[in-house]
């Protein structure tokens, strides 16, 4: 069983759903406004919060490469010694 990375959980589903329903249900016009103010402000958090994330793991991964070339540079700088096989 293979488990989706951007699957909602359950507890987004119900807050997803009770969203909608409130704005299906709602019949005033300033209400509806805030709420769409405040699910835009929401969204603009997130998407923020995850470019953030996505530099960070950028920058981490990148720093985990500079250092493996680091160390292959190394040993191909300083050639292995190989111990004397009696010849």
């Amino acid at each position: 069983m293979s488990i989706d990375p951007v699957a909602r959980r359950l507890e987004q589903s119900f807050e997803a759903e009770r969203l909608s329903r409130f704005i299906q249900d709602c019949q005033d016009i300033e209400q509806l406004r805030e709420t769409a103010l405040a699910l835009v402000q929401q969204l603009a958090q997130q998407k923020a919060a995850s470019a953030w994330m996505a530099t960070r793991a950028s920058e981490s991964e990148n720093a985990k490469l500079e250092m493996l070339a680091r160390v292959i540079r190394q040993q191909t700088e300083t050639p292995e010694q190989s111990p004397d096989r009696g010849m």
